[in-house]
């Protein structure tokens, strides 16, 4: 599974952000993971969880069913097939908000049954009237339908997903939505829409048939055997999987699609999109058989099953890995222009490799999800690595994973990767299971070596094939494979939690040409938090001296020495070469030997790692003007556009005042605004988009010419951030430019959403009743009213109708968790400075209790609101 919030790419409204409020021009997009659920209490264990005890061994399952779209229901038959542990007169299955109907034997012979929808497990009691003997086969047919209509439900780590089965039908607020059918199983969700026992550590194989009307096309696991016409109008669709899999990978989707077929060695490739956008479906998916081909040759386990599909569907939260059949979200798809910006190739990557890992090989409890999420995770980056180079896999995996890791780290959040003490399964979707622990792989891949680590990938995936696994499973293929023992490795960085913290200090003697090294490990045992904790870390670290690397071994104690030969003074020292281990580090140098490690070393995360040390130094008397054309030189010449974009991102935090005072403009010389209007004509789109927003947030209206020639820019996102940097120099020219983007069509409302949020910026009254009528339009796609809303909130103080038509989208946006048009909403909100506006914000302290890290947000919108409504 993969959140779309996960690794966000809204670049648009954060540079909306960065011009609407500058002082805080160098925070991140929102969330990195907006569904991370934090433990009530960090500091008390959480309640153990026991791997499920099976009564029954569950062989086969066969769904058969109709659908009621009106009342969100779906009803048939299902038929299992068990054999039970022990002799027994009674079995169990798992069936909630289901009303029963019968449940018979294959053979029709009545069965008695007992029914509890108030429990959890084994709600369903299927009584023999006899004995149901130890390990013969039983099948059983359940008759019945489903009561439970699915929703967003915030309460889950997978909120917009929800449970069980989501009928997607028009709206009054949405009218053109398509009517869809779709499934969500992950964690214990099927039950919702089947019986059977709904836990990951029992595999069996499926069949599933489906009767729908002609025009929809049914999508589920393994082939598709047969499509039967009927002659009341509708068809069934038959798929049948023969290899076993875990029960919450069962999937069916329902929709008007049109596949784009693709194919690799023999295996056939589905790409089901909307009639409509077979061309950007193509152009989006363009690189999934090579995908495939690089995940089979690189573990050695060849693609296992008869076909890969994706569908993509509406209100989807991301990526769902049901085997041999992706769910993923609709905005996922690109034409040619959006994928100048940015691409899905990470997501279909992510679930893609979940097919290995988390489908071939299952985790068999939800403490040990790292066995699915992580793999996914890193193995997206290994892909990543091959297509983009591995400078950027460093820059773009490596550093990301260990930073979201901090993140949560920083924000309370800290257990190890592998526990059995969490508050629910849901929880435990969280930056562990997927950034962190994609992170301990990395380390894991950079300690056994390339050779050894494909020997010991391969060795997991055949020796557990077609099984639920343990981290344990995992630890000893590795043992096997490469004869090294890893208690250690796991002991330290999968069932402890934490990291090193260093301190380094180096010594050059040029009487004797050595080089020391002091490490001291300063990090502490927190005695309040139960979960285990490693007092002291060993690894190999590699240190660059001068490009020439150094490999150690780090004791686990709290100091380490070590001794290099070098001929002269070295003038770069990187500990830790390319950032492998997951840690903090202070390393005192001065600023002339950060400036030299900026502009001169290999190591790109040495590069970044000097940049950010000084960024701390930009106060120290005399540095700032040398600091400052570094960062310029760095965002105009480094070899990484992932560099010199965020160089001029580090230019302009360090531009803004301080403090920062609301819509402040930043100052900036005329060497970083005559560098700013090359770089907005940067090759990269990425970096245009980083130098345009800098030189809006001057506001300065001698922009305006430049502004105006890049609404005609190929990248939406540069439009966009042309657009809202024109509206806010407030310049003449503005209204009349950003008003015509609004009746303009593109893929999915990009230029017309530009225009929008341009003129917000602009603020002219003028603008409003535009931003009234789109708003209000239920014609309009609901992403372009959402943002009207935000013109609406610029220009609509003192008007009646504004509070409560924005206050009316805010809810709409809560109650279905969707965080880009929450995002609209509060700006809307914000910028209005209508009192009542408060309410908004008791409502999203009280959903979001439970989660820290978007209540800091929450706080941030709420202070800025504050403020808004004092002036």
């Amino acid at each position: 599974m993969n959140s779309s919030t996960f690794r966000p790419k809204a670049v648009a409204f954060v540079m909306t952000f960065l011009l609407l409020l500058a002082q805080i021009a160098a925070a991140d997009p929102l969330l990195k993971n907006p569904f991370l659920l934090l433990q009530d209490d960090a500091q008390k264990l959480p309640p153990v969880n026991w791997i499920r005890s099976r009564t029954i061994d569950v062989k086969h399952v066969a769904i058969d069913l109709k659908f009621d779209w009106e009342k969100e229901s779906a009803y048939g038959v299902t038929t299992i097939t068990i054999a039970p542990f022990k002799d027994t007169d009674r079995f169990f299955l798992d069936a909630a908000s289901m009303t029963i109907n019968s449940v018979t034997l294959a053979n029709g012979t009545p069965l008695k049954f007992n029914y509890d929808g108030k429990k959890d497990n084994d709600n369903l009691e299927i009584l023999a009237g006899g004995t149901f003997k130890r390990g013969v086969d039983v099948t059983v047919k359940v008759d019945y339908k489903t009561n439970y209509v699915n929703s967003a439900d915030a309460d889950t780590a997978i909120g917009s997903f929800g449970r069980g089965l989501r009928f997607i039908k028009p709206t009054a607020d949405e009218p053109n939505k398509p009517m869809q059918i779709w499934s969500q199983g992950e964690t214990e969700f099927n039950r919702y829409w089947f019986p059977s026992y709904d836990s990951p550590n029992d595999f069996r194989t499926s069949e599933l048939r489906a009767t729908v009307d002609k025009k929809y096309t049914v999508i589920s696991n393994g082939k598709l055997i047969s499509t039967t016409n009927n002659t009341d109008g509708t068809h069934t669709f038959y798929w049948k999987m023969d290899t076993p899999y875990s029960n919450y990978l069962t999937s069916i989707v329902v929709g008007e699609f049109t596949p784009v077929n693709q194919v690799w060695n023999g295996i056939p490739i589905e790409n089901y999109g909307y009639p409509s956008e077979t061309k950007e479906v193509a152009a989006t998916t363009k690189n999934l058989p090579d995908m495939v081909r690089f995940f089979s040759e690189k573990t050695g386990v060849k693609y296992a099953y008869p076909k890969y599909s994706q569908a993509m569907v509406e209100d989807f939260g991301g990526g769902m890995e049901n085997i041999s059949a992706t769910t993923q979200i609709e905005e996922m798809i690109h034409d040619d222009r959006e994928l100048l910006d940015n691409d899905s190739d990470s997501l279909q990557a992510h679930e893609l490799a979940h097919q290995w890992f988390g489908d071939y090989v299952t985790t068999r409890e939800w403490g040990q999800i790292w066995l699915n999420e992580s793999f996914a995770t890193y193995f997206d980056a290994l892909y990543h690595e091959y297509k983009q180079g591995h400078d950027d896999f460093l820059f773009n995996n490596v550093r990301a994973n260990q930073n979201e890791y901090f993140d949560t780290w920083n924000g309370g959040n800290r257990r190890p990767i592998v526990t059995k003490y969490y508050a629910n399964k849901d929880a435990m979707f969280d930056s562990y299971a997927y950034p962190r622990g994609a992170a301990v792989l990395h380390m894991l891949r950079k300690h056994l070596g390339d050779e050894n680590w494909w020997k010991a990938i391969n060795h997991y995936l055949t020796s557990n094939a077609h099984q639920p696994v343990s981290t344990e499973d995992f630890r000893i293929a590795i043992e096997e494979a490469t004869g090294e023992s890893m208690d250690w490795f796991f002991d330290q960085w999968v069932y402890k939690m934490g990291h090193p913290i260093f301190e380094v200090t180096q010594n050059y003697d040029a009487a004797t040409k050595k080089l020391t090294l002091n490490v001291a490990q300063t990090q502490k045992i927190d005695p309040e938090n139960s979960f285990p904790q490693v007092e002291f870390f060993q690894a190999y670290v590699d240190i660059e001296i001068d490009n020439k690397i150094e490999r150690v071994w780090l004791e686990p104690k709290a100091e380490n020495v070590f001794t290099f030969d070098v001929a002269a003074k070295p003038k770069i020292v990187n500990f830790d070469y390319e950032r492998t281990l997951i840690k903090e580090l202070k390393f005192e140098k001065t600023t002339d030997d950060l400036l030299y490690q900026m502009a001169n070393d290999r190591d790109i995360l040495g590069r970044r790692w000097a940049s950010g040390e000084l960024i701390k130094r930009v106060g120290v008397a005399g540095d700032k003007p040398r600091i400052m054309k570094a960062f310029l030189n760095m965002a105009e010449k480094d070899a990484s556009w992932r560099l010199r974009q965020a160089a001029i991102t580090d230019i302009m935090q360090m531009s803004i005042p301080q403090p920062a005072q609301g819509e402040a403009s930043l100052n900036i010389d005329a060497a970083t605004a005559q560098a700013m209007q090359r770089l907005a004509k940067d090759q990269q789109s990425q970096v245009r988009i980083a130098a345009i927003t800098l030189l809006g947030l001057t506001r300065d209206a001698k922009y305006s010419d430049l502004y105006l020639s890049l609404l005609n820019d190929r990248s939406y996102a540069v439009i966009d951030a042309a657009a809202t940097s024109l509206g806010a120099t407030k310049n003449d020219k503005a209204f009349d430019a950003l008003l015509k983007m609004t009746g303009m069509s593109s893929w999915r409302n990009r230029i017309q959403m530009a225009g929008l949020r341009g003129l917000a910026a602009l603020g002219d009254k003028r603008g409003l009743e535009i931003g009234l009528k789109i708003a209000a339009d239920k014609t309009q796609p609901y992403n372009v009213r959402t943002v009207a809303l935000t013109i609406v909130g610029a220009t609509g103080k003192g008007d009646p109708r504004a509070y409560p038509l924005i206050f009316e989208a805010f809810k709409t946006s809560l109650a279905t968790n969707d965080f880009q048009a929450l995002f609209d909403s509060i700006q809307a909100i914000v910028t209005l400075a209508d009192p009542r506006g408060q309410e908004a914000f008791d409502m999203l302290k009280e959903k979001f209790k439970n989660q820290a890290n978007i209540l800091g947000y929450v706080t941030f919108f709420e202070s800025q609101f504050k403020t808004a409504i004092k002036k």
